[in-house]
């Protein structure tokens, strides 16, 4: 019973990672003011070149460097349109979704899609002895290094973001950028890189989907994760470390969902599948109504400075 429990914890921890990357890029972004519904498109565009960054390179940095690099590019696209031209958000973010559908499908086509590879893929850090602790050894130290990373990151924000001048700044853009500006903070330079990071973060996740958990790529593979992370966001309160837990959860209700299958072979797979979509979308029913994100939110900002050179 223990050994099942283990490997259950352990799944969904691996199942989480991508949209947990995902997800803190994503609060610092909205923590700035700017959300990005885009972040499917992104992850799936990521994982693309991901995919064919570590074929042609032969590594899986190869294919992390270039998932990142895909990630910052759609999210400038994002960041330019949604806050120096004030377009809507939400617009904007939907049109990612399906600009990094189309060109992850094309992409891989042309590319490693005409014959089957093999993608070099991460392996789990060696943790020597710790690794055979009873439960604890597979649930914390059977992992790869991005799982870690993940982690270590969620406490980075979380210290950063309410305790560090530039956290500070960021929130404040997010927060009331009217005052911000008046006080001389730059609104939509520190929007514009709350993007831009977010962006980083979900080609990230779209890396981590297929160099440590999938180890191939499919088009249309995020399956939706890039929606559930920004549910994460709101389930954690937009706290890095409460939007870690909640990616944990869909985690491990993802993985449970794994092995009903194999459990209750007579019941439609179909079911399995959508039991941890259908508890996000309860819980999201849940939290909105309780959870209170930053006042600009989604509102573009034209600074009075720059209006008064316009003029």
């Amino acid at each position: 019973m223990d050994l099942m429990i283990a490997g259950l914890a352990a799944a969904g921890i691996r199942l989480s990672i991508s949209i947990a990357f995902a997800a803190l890029g994503e609060t610092v972004s909205q923590r700035a003011g700017v959300m990005n519904v885009g972040l499917e498109g992104i992850m799936l565009f990521s994982a693309f070149l991901a995919a064919a960054g570590a074929v042609y390179s032969g590594t899986p940095w190869g294919g992390v460097v270039l998932a990142i690099l895909g990630g910052l590019l759609l999210a400038a696209v994002h960041g330019w349109v949604s806050i120096y031209l004030c377009a809507n958000q939400i617009v904007s973010g939907l049109a990612l979704v399906f600009l990094g559908a189309g060109l992850s499908g094309v992409g891989y086509r042309l590319t490693i899609g005409g014959a089957p590879v093999m993608i070099p893929s991460f392996s789990a850090v060696d943790f020597g002895p710790l690794r055979d602790i009873p439960f604890i050894g597979p649930v914390f130290f059977s992992h790869t290094l991005l799982v870690y990373v993940a982690v270590a990151l969620a406490f980075l924000l979380y210290f950063a973001l309410p305790r560090t001048g530039w956290g500070l700044e960021l929130r404040a853009a997010g927060e009331n950028p009217h005052a911000a500006d008046a006080a001389g903070i730059d609104v939509n330079r520190y929007r514009f890189m709350a993007v831009l990071f977010g962006g980083a973060m979900a080609g990230l996740g779209g890396a981590f989907l297929v160099l440590a958990q999938v180890n191939a790529f499919v088009e249309g593979m995020v399956a939706g994760r890039g929606f559930i992370a920004i549910a994460c966001v709101v389930f954690g309160g937009w706290n890095p470390l409460g939007v870690l837990v909640a990616c944990l959860g869909f985690g491990l209700a993802d993985a449970l969902q794994i092995r009903l299958q194999t459990w209750y072979p007579g019941i439609p797979y179909q079911f399995f599948v959508m039991m941890p979509y259908g508890v996000a979308l309860v819980a999201l029913v849940i939290f909105a109504s309780r959870s209170f994100g930053p006042a600009a939110l989604g509102l573009p900002f034209r600074s009075l400075r720059a209006r008064g050179s316009a003029l």
